[in-house]
This record gives structure tokens, C-alpha cells and sequence, in this order.
């Protein structure tokens, strides 16, 4: 259940975040200090003052994001974003095989697409000889002089056997290319988001749509680019929304719309992983968000802020060729959530080596007959597994990584005769699993009432037990621990000096205490001590689950900032809690309250006029609390 926004969305405009085309003087430290002072997103530490350097400069923000590039980085760098080249060749993306040169693409305007070659075809022969096992070798016999042929022997998907001669020609290879393969499934897969990569997308889903029932988008390494772009894309899928915004350092927000109508009714499957950044996380996020398909991979990268290029077009006075690059938002998604640090949790969380294979086991078709099939409902959405399919030799490796993926409480039916039964997931485990299914859930809390939510978070990656594989649910809940839960959930760690005078830097745990400590979610006693191992109180722990909201959701974080002081110091409801946790446990009631489910009573584990503020948390407790949240604000969602 998401916390859908219970407060006043601010006044916002349309922002586009466009890269803008550049004609080398050498930027000034005073001048960068200016425009950093100007724009960039947070305040400037006091190290940036003394600077006299660029060097030193930037070294003292501490910013991957925020540097200054000369004018050639600069042109490599508008290279990389755009992704875009020319080939002369076939016109068909490829790998090699023992069985020969696997077509992965067709590229439009190419050859081989003259001649009718599709994804999934092979070629076994260049010009009578054979190219199997196939190697480069055989790949510099397909490329040649614009206007020559060369004839290739293809074998079909279907085992047919065809010669073909094909034009060899000059091919433009854009940063996104679409294709159609076996099954209806229409792929479009993604390198970068230039400019154009919103066009392109329209020309895949315009293309393809009519043979198609569902779309894969493969974002795996698109490292992001121009922010319209990728919100003209989401578009294409998600029709009208607010898809994008964007906090300044003032604190003012500004928006990114698409006002157009969806190209397409059906769903999409976004693959993703670790390498998925900024712009690509924008677009996984709003998919999930506008509940448009689902994401199947990797948690991606994390970088949540979006920067701001000073050039020549925009101050001539200050360059010529080179320019400088600064971070000046943090970007949230349709539902308000941040990917910074955490990044974006796939729906199903599996290896990006498989996600392909996975995605096209959810991607049959809607059947007639319900028997031989089973059915996932994933954000809203119904999926169909086609079970001879999935458990064939071929894939169930990839079969038993989607049933190891799924939470506890996914909904799920097999199909008997013309009609669904409604089953769980561990029967479904059970019956379907092959050899390689891992279970990813506790041995130890099948007794806890908050099971499937501990579950779950171990399903996302976000829990870990013991090496027995036991969480200890009934176990109390230390200082340390919490720290160690939240930065696990956000995926992040610290390797600088210790905050603390007892958290020494070789503890198990000094890296989540401090890396929460620098974020600003927990803190010490005034003496300098963290008291690691110190059971945690109930109104601590709200009051970190607050902080942890606060910055992971705008709306919880502008409820923050609108917070009386005075109000909350004559709430009677907050009376038996500390003057510094009322802040915290206001926010998680309001939470509480601004949900329409009558379930969410369970995201504390007690109601609030039962807590006593000092009694100790318990491990399931809290996990079932944050698992709530997560849940809540929409940021894991099956």
C-alpha cells in the first residue's frame, strides 16, 4: 500500500533538462565558486572557500557529479551521453555461437532487414563456408565497401535453412534500437538517453505495437543522459502524469509532464541493474510507479541527483569549448520517492545474466485455456507463465530464479482447466521448482505473525540472517543492529573516521553506524558514544523509521519541514514521549492515518496509544516496520 500524498503538492512547471551544444579558456576558481554558490544543490563546505584550485575546489565538495571538463572531455562526454555512430555492414547487431553469428537486432534501414532477417535468426555460412563456432574472423567477412553484397545462409527459428544475398550499407546505430521476437514480444533496447532517444522509442512501440502484446525495455548500463528524453519515453507507456520532480537548494520544486497520450496498452517489463543510473532509474522508477509493467533485475546504481551544464550557450563570457558540470536537484519519482543511495528495488530481483531469459517466461500471452499455465499478479498486473515452456531443460535454470524472486505474499494462480486457483508462493516452489530454486526466506520465522514481511525483505536482498539462515525474530533489537538494517535497505557503507568514541572501525557494524550517523538518521549521546550494543527503545527506533521516510519521500520530507514545534509539544496523544522523538512519532502516525487500508494499522507493530516509549524493539518488529514503509511509500512494490 503507498502512501499516496496526503499533503499540498507544490506549484510546479515543466523542467527539461536538455545538454546544450558548446564551440577552450581555462574557468577561474573564483568564477566556478560563484556559479557553485549559485546552483549547486547543497550548501558549500568551508574547504571550497579556501581553495585555489579547480582541483582543490572540487576535491572539497566531494561530488562525483560536480566537476569541470575541458573542451575536449567535454566533447567526450556529449558523445557518451548521445551513443550514437555509423556502420557499414549487414545492418544487424551480433554475437557469436558454436551454431554460428547470432542475429540479436535487426538495424533499420540495413540489409538485412531488406531481405526479412529477424532477432533469434542464425548464420551458418558466409559465402558456402562454414562460420560455426562462430569468431571475429567471420564478422570481418560481413563487413565491406557500401553497395557490395555477400550471401549468407541462415538458419530460421523454426529450423528452415535459407541463402541470401544482402547489401552491404553505411548504417546508423542509434543509442536505442527496437525489434520484434518470437512469442508478440516487442524489445527495445536502450544504451543511453540522448536527445532523440524519446523519437525513437515512439518509432519502436508504433512499429511493433500491432504484433505485439507486451514490450521488453533493456536499460542494463544505460547510465542515464538528457532527463526529458527519458520522461518523453516514459510517455510513450505511462500516457498523462507528473513523472518527474525536482527539489533545487532553495527548496523550490519544479516538474517534468507528459501531456500525450500512451502509444501503447500494453505492459512492459524494464530490465535493470547495478549500472542502471540517473535518467535510466527515472524511467524504472515511473514505470513501477504509474504501475505500467515491472522491473526484473538488478537494484540499480543510485544517483538520484541531477546536474546543470554551464557552456558557451548559456555564459560566453566564462567558456569557450569547455564547461562545467553541477549538481543542482535531487529528482524524485512520480510517487515522490528518491533513488538516491538506494536505488530503484526491481520487482523481481534476479541476476542481470538471467533477466532476459526470466522476462521472456513472463511474457506469453494471455491464454484461452488457463491449464498448463500460472499466473502472477506483480504491480497490478497480470502475468503469464506458459509452465512446459518454463520447465523445459532449456529454461527452468532461469524459471527457478523468477519462483526464488518472489515475496511471500505475491499473488499467484495455476491454471486447471479453463479456470485460475488461487495458490502461495511456496506451493508453486514447491511443485515448479527444479534443482537450482533457492528459497531466499528465514528458516526461523514461520511462527512470527510478521513472517511474510521479513520474508519479503529478504527476498529484495534487504535482510540477511545468520550462516544458518536464521533471522532470530523474537530477538531484542540493538542500536547497531538498526543502523545495520537501514543501511542495508539503502545500500550503503562508510570507510572514513569513525563518528564515535565506541565504534571502533573494525566492528562488524561500524560501517552502517557511521554511514547512517554522516546521513543524519541516528546520533550519539552527548559524551561521544553511540552505545552500539544498547537495546533500542520504541521512541528511538520511530524516530530513526521517520528520518529514513523523510528522506526517501517528498512529501513526507515537506510534512517535516511544515511541522509545528509548538503543536506537537501539546499533542496529548505524544504526552508519554520525549520532546525529541515527537517529531518522529507524528510522522509515522500521520503516515499511519493517510492511508484508506485498514491493514497499515501494522506498520508499527503496536498500536500508538499502546507503545511505551522506553519498552525495547524486537527484530521482527522492526522488520515488519520498515518492510510497511517501503511498501507504503511504493518503493518496493509487487
Amino acid at each position: 500500500m503507498k502512501w499516496k500524498p496526503c499533503l499540498r503538492r507544490l506549484a510546479v512547471t515543466c523542467c527539461v533538462l536538455a545538454l546544450l551544444v558548446t564551440s577552450a579558456a581555462a574557468l577561474s576558481v573564483e568564477d566556478a565558486r560563484t556559479l557553485l554558490e549559485e546552483t549547486y544543490v547543497d550548501e558549500l563546505p568551508e574547504a571550497a572557500y579556501t581553495a585555489a584550485t579547480l582541483e582543490e575546489l572540487f576535491a572539497a565538495i566531494g561530488d562525483p557529479y560536480t566537476y569541470y571538463m575541458t573542451a575536449e572531455e567535454y566533447t567526450d562526454f556529449l558523445s557518451s551521453v548521445e551513443h550514437e555512430d555509423a556502420v557499414t555492414g549487414i545492418g544487424a547487431a551480433i554475437s557469436y555461437t558454436d551454431e554460428g553469428i547470432l542475429l540479436t537486432g535487426i538495424l533499420a534501414g540495413g540489409g538485412a532487414e531488406e531481405v526479412g532477417l529477424q532477432a533469434g535468426d542464425i548464420i551458418t555460412a558466409i559465402e558456402g563456408e562454414s562460420c560455426a563456432p562462430a569468431g571475429e574472423a567471420h564478422r570481418a567477412l560481413l563487413v565491406g565497401e557500401p553497395g557490395t553484397h555477400v550471401t549468407v545462409t541462415v538458419r530460421h527459428a523454426d529450423g528452415r535453412e535459407e541463402n541470401y544475398r544482402i547489401e552491404r550499407r553505411l548504417v546508423e546505430i542509434h543509442n536505442t534500437s527496437s525489434a520484434l521476437w518470437d512469442g508478440g514480444i516487442a524489445y527495445i533496447d536502450c544504451d543511453s538517453f540522448g536527445n532523440d532517444t524519446g523519437t525513437y522509442f515512439a518509432q519502436g512501440i508504433e512499429k511493433y505495437d500491432d504484433d505485439a502484446h507486451i514490450f521488453v525495455v533493456d536499460i542494463r548500463n544505460n547510465t542515464g543522459g538528457v532527463t526529458s528524453s527519458a520522461v518523453y519515453a516514459l510517455g510513450t507507456f505511462t500516457g498523462p502524469a507528473y513523472l518527474l520532480y525536482l527539489r533545487d537548494k532553495a527548496g523550490s520544486y519544479r516538474a517534468s509532464v507528459n501531456y500525450n497520450e500512451a502509444l501503447t496498452q500494453d505492459p512492459v517489463i524494464v530490465l535493470t541493474n547495478r549500472y542502471s543510473a540517473s535518467a535510466a532509474e527515472i524511467f524504472a522508477a515511473d514505470i513501477r510507479d504509474c504501475s505500467a509493467g515491472i522491473l526484473v533485475g538488478e537494484r540499480t546504481y543510485g544517483k538520484g541527483v541531477a546536474q546543470i551544464v554551464y557552456n558557451w550557450m548559456n555564459h560566453p563570457d566564462l567558456f569557450d569549448g569547455d564547461a562545467l558540470k553541477i549538481t543542482a536537484y535531487r529528482f524524485y519519482s512520480a510517487d515522490g520517492n528518491t533513488n538516491d543511495l538506494i536505488g530503484v528495488l526491481p520487482t523481481l530481483l534476479v541476476s542481470s545474466n538471467i533477466s532476459q531469459e526470466v522476462a521472456k517466461l513472463l511474457a506469453a500471452e494471455a491464454p484461452r485455456r488457463a491449464e498448463g499455465y500460472l499466473r502472477l499478479n506483480l504491480n497490478g498486473l497480470p502475468f503469464y507463465v506458459d509452465l512446459e515452456t518454463a520447465q523445459s531443460e532449456e529454461n527452468q535454470f532461469a524459471f527457478d530464479a523468477l519462483l526464488s524472486a518472489l515475496p511471500p505474499d505475491a499473488e499467484v494462480a495455476v491454471g486447471e482447466r479453463s479456470s485460475w486457483v488461487e495458490t502461495t508462493v511456496q506451493s508453486v516452489a514447491e511443485t515448479y521448482g527444479g534443482d537450482d530454486f533457492q528459497s531466499r526466506w528465514f528458516s526461523d520465522v514461520a511462527d512470527s505473525p510478521y513472517a511474510d514481511a521479513i520474508n519479503a525483505l529478504a527476498t529484495y536482498g534487504i535482510l540477511n540472517g545468520d550462516s544458518s539462515g536464521n533471522f532470530n525474530p523474537g530477538g531484542e533489537l540493538t542500536r547497531s543492529q538498526l543502523c545495520a538494517l537501514m543501511a542495508q535497505a539503502l545500500g550503503v557503507g562508510y570507510s572514513g573516521e569513525s563518528q564515535f568514541a565506541d565504534v571502533p572501525a573494525d566492528r562488524w557494524y561500524a560501517s552502517a553506524v557511521n554511514a547512517m550517523a554522516k546521513l543524519g538518521f541516528v546520533e550519539g549521546y552527548s559524551d561521544g558514544t553511540f552505545q552500539p550494543d544498547a537495546p533500542l527503545t520504541y521512541e528511538q527506533f520511530i524516530t530513526f523509521m521517520s528520518r529514513l521516510a523523510a528522506y526517501l519521500n517528498l512529501d513526507v520530507y515537506e510534512y517535516v519541514k511544515d511541522q509545528d514545534a509548538q503543536a506537537l509539544a501539546e499533542d496529548t496523544e505524544l504526552a508519554a514521549f520525549s520532546s525529541w522523538a515527537k517529531s518522529g512519532v507524528d510522522v509515522m502516525a500521520r503516515m499511519m492515518r493517510s492511508s484508506a487500508d485498514d491493514s497499515v494499522v501494522s506498520m508499527l507493530p503496536v498500536a500508538l496509544e499502546n507503545i511505551d516509549p522506553q519498552a525495547t524493539v524486537l527484530r521482527e518488529e522492526a522488520a515488519a516496520t520498515l518492510n510497511n514503509l517501503l511498501q507504503m511509500l511504493g518503493i518496493i512494490d509487487y
